[in-house]
């Protein structure tokens, strides 16, 4: 499969796009999304810890930048083929995402019947 970036330049292109493509495509926007979420907490807290999301996620000039706000972890996520870059896991209809998603899904009915 081509690389998230190819999947979303030709979407703004005007291109279409299979289905799949787009329906993974849409999976790896979500979970950038809540990353960018994660990273922006971090860094409003300031500190150590966010001391430490700068080193890690944006020192390598070659993935990140700081200037525009580019995380290395962004980086690989767009040049990635999005199955693999997501897993099997994290892909709805997959074996592995449907033994997953019955786990989550009996957590969930513990916690509310215990509630």
């Amino acid at each position: 499969m081509r690389q998230t970036c190819e999947i979303i330049a030709d979407l703004k292109d005007g291109k279409e796009v299979p289905y799949e493509e787009l329906k993974l495509a849409c999976l790896v926007q979500s979970s950038i999304i809540f990353f960018f979420q994660q990273d922006v907490k971090m860094l409003l807290k300031g500190g150590h810890a966010a001391d430490f999301k700068k080193k890690m996620e944006y020192s390598d000039p070659e993935t990140s930048s700081q200037e525009l706000g580019m995380p290395s972890w962004y980086w690989k996520a767009i040049k990635k083929d999005p199955e693999k870059w997501l897993g099997l896991q994290n892909i709805p209809g997959t074996e592995e995402w449907e033994r997953q998603h019955i786990i989550h899904e009996k957590i969930y009915e513990k916690v509310i019947k215990d509630n």
